[in-house]
């Protein structure tokens, strides 16, 4: 049973239940009207991109990649929150 607590996956899996537990407690509008504000949303996204990370990197095993799969990996997602980000503000 120890040995289930302490393995990697199990704690990255607990990481990412708690990320997706913050994400929705960022997200929930206290307010009656939907208004959507750009903070929440930018935090949302960086949790999303936090959870990306963990996913490919663990439960995909890119962790045991080469360096240029890891770092292509990595630049990959950076750019792709970048530009929902930068499309976020482009259509505000």
């Amino acid at each position: 049973m120890t040995a289930t607590i302490r393995n990697p996956l199990t704690i990255v899996w607990a990481l990412l239940t708690a990320a997706t537990l913050a994400a929705w407690l960022i997200s929930r509008d206290s307010d009656v009207s939907q208004r959507i504000d750009a903070a929440v949303t930018v935090s949302v996204l960086l949790v999303a991109a936090l959870k990306s990370q963990l996913v490919i990197r663990y439960f995909m095993e890119v962790r045991h990649a080469p360096r240029w799969l890891q770092r292509t990996m990595s630049a990959w997602l950076l750019v792709l929150f970048a530009l929902l980000i930068g499309l976020y503000f482009a259509g505000l």
